[in-house]
């Protein structure tokens, strides 16, 4: 997603850029950024470390799209808090531009896919779960975003014949040159960004149209409790991810077949660092979404009080349901 917004605007963007632009956005991503990696750390370990939550394998999927953006808040982010810190990159190296822009596209890429394979997969569980009973038919799907776009970056990136202009002033360096080619750059966008956005719109809308369906034909509570916890989940990361990614994805649309010069200053001050607000922001989500480790965390904090008191409260509640 940054090099479909980044393409053909990142030239000029520093002149539109001010110490005080770069000082908001530097504060606010790197307040961002300990928290985030923290609360993704604190998922790796549990899961680790849970059994209940390994063997569950819709979690597969959802452990992985963490790890993606993990990635970015660890590998690629720091990168670009020097950029924003200095006014350019810093060293101003030629190696370290190319590094920048793979780990910028390819663990982005890898999560767009990896969200897409988590709606695809969750659907599946919930309805149609012997076509992901297998353990190739379950793990295929998460390894081959990583495998074939770790491939396809590596390839265009590094060795791609075109010439590579950098400048150490710009946002990624003004990106991959490969970008900038009409058909590459528009087969790689639709790739990489498009067709897994609308992958990920397209399921969760049949899974919300299924669910609601369920729920009237099927009056079984414990089953219908179990989808909605299955449902809840995806839905609460898929809002996130579609409430940044699609109005970008617009954004890009409008830019290539409307008006090239919509919204120029915007996009060279804020849209280019929307993308951050999703690896931010998912690690929250997901810790929300799994009771087992927020059950975990609060006996480690308070002890058994905090559950003491929680059970203590059940039988009370009964007590006053049954006097009403």
């Amino acid at each position: 997603m940054a090099k479909s917004i980044a393409t053909n605007d990142t030239i000029g963007s520093s002149a539109l850029e001010t110490p005080f632009t770069r000082r908001v956005k530097f504060s606010f991503l790197i307040t961002c950024q300990v928290p985030s990696a923290l609360c993704s750390l604190t998922i790796f370990y549990y899961f680790i470390r849970l059994s209940e939550l390994r063997a569950k394998k819709h979690n597969h999927a959802i452990i992985c799209l963490l790890f993606c953006n993990f990635l970015v808040v660890t590998v690629e982010l720091p990168i670009t808090l020097v950029y924003l810190y200095f006014g350019q990159l810093t060293p101003a190296v030629y190696s370290l531009c190319i590094y920048w822009v793979f780990v910028n596209f390819f663990p982005y890429t890898t999560s767009f896919w990896m969200m897409a394979v988590t709606s695809i997969q969750r659907y599946l569980f919930i309805f149609h779960r012997n076509l992901v009973n297998s353990h190739l038919k379950h793990y295929t799907p998460l390894a081959l975003p990583t495998i074939s776009y770790g491939i396809w970056y590596t390839v265009f990136i590094f060795f791609y014949p075109c010439q590579q202009h950098v400048d150490y002033t710009q946002l990624w360096c003004m990106g991959a040159c490969y970008a900038y080619e009409d058909v590459i750059g528009a087969v790689d966008w639709i790739l990489s960004s498009a067709i897994p956005i609308l992958t990920t719109i397209a399921i969760n809308d049949l899974l919300i149209i299924r669910v609601v369906y369920q729920k009237y034909k099927i009056q079984h509570i414990h089953t219908w409790r179990i989808t909605r916890k299955l449902v809840s989940q995806l839905l609460s990361i898929s809002l996130l991810f579609l409430s940044i990614y699609l109005p970008i994805t617009l954004f890009v649309l409008i830019r290539l077949w409307i008006d090239p010069s919509f919204l120029v200053t915007e996009n060279a001050l804020y849209f280019l660092y929307a993308g951050y607000l999703v690896p931010l922001l998912t690690p929250f989500i997901c810790l929300i979404s799994l009771p087992e480790i927020v059950k975990k965390i609060k006996t480690a904090c308070f002890g058994n009080n905090a559950i003491n008191l929680q059970q203590q409260q059940i039988p009370m509640l009964i007590v006053r349901r049954h006097h009403i």
